[in-house]
C-alpha cells in the first residue's frame, strides 16, 4: 500500500438521491414496479394515475404523469445484487416503496457536461438524467423534460458526474 500523494479539489457531496439543502422539499412515497428493469436512486420516474404505481422513465403523457426523482438512498432496505446479498447498490427492486421528490434540491448523477442553470432531461426508457442548455425546446429522442426542473449547484465539466438538480414542482 502506497502512501497518498494528492489531495483533490472537489470533495463528494453526496450520492445520487440525497437531498441537497434543507429547503422546501415535496416528495411522495409510492410502491415501484418496473417490470424488471434497475430502479436506481437519483432516475426520473413515471406514475400511473389510475394505479398510482411508479416506473422508471416512460412518457408522462394522458394517464401517466412525473412521479419525481426516486431519493432518500440511505433509508432502503439494501438487498444487495446478482453477485450477493451484500454487494453495495443504487438500485431498488421491483415492488419495494420509495420516496419521490417533485420539489427540492436532490443531488443526481447526469450523463452529460452541464452548466448552472442547464435544464434537466430524462430518457423515457431507463430514467437516467441528461441535461440541455436552457432554452432549448427540444429534450431530443427518446427524452422528456423532467418537469421545471434545472441544474442548480456543481457544474460537470467531463462526459457525466454528480450534480445537483433543482425541482420546483
Amino acid at each position: 500500500m502506497t502512501f497518498q500523494r494528492e489531495v483533490g479539489i472537489a470533495q463528494g457531496f453526496g450520492v445520487p438521491g440525497d437531498i441537497h439543502l434543507d429547503s422546501p422539499t415535496r416528495a411522495e412515497n409510492l410502491l415501484i414496479n418496473s417490470s424488471g428493469k434497475k430502479n436506481v436512486y437519483g432516475y426520473a420516474f413515471t406514475k400511473h394515475a389510475a394505479t398510482n404505481v411508479a416506473q422508471d422513465g416512460g412518457a408522462i403523457a394522458s394517464g401517466k404523469v412525473f412521479a419525481g426523482i426516486l431519493a432518500n438512498p440511505k433509508e432502503a432496505v439494501l438487498y444487495g445484487t446478482e453477485n450477493g446479498t451484500l454487494e453495495p447498490t443504487l438500485a431498488v427492486p421491483d415492488l419495494q416503496r420509495g420516496d419521490f421528490v417533485t420539489m427540492g434540491d436532490v443531488v443526481a448523477h447526469v450523463t452529460t457536461k452541464c452548466n448552472i442553470g442547464d435544464l434537466v432531461v430524462y430518457d423515457t426508457t431507463t430514467g437516467a438524467l441528461s441535461t440541455v442548455a436552457a432554452g432549448t425546446a427540444s429534450a431530443g429522442s427518446g427524452k422528456a423534460f423532467v418537469p421545471n426542473a434545472v441544474i442548480y449547484r456543481y457544474p460537470v465539466t467531463g462526459n457525466g458526474g454528480l450534480t445537483v438538480i433543482r425541482l420546483t414542482n
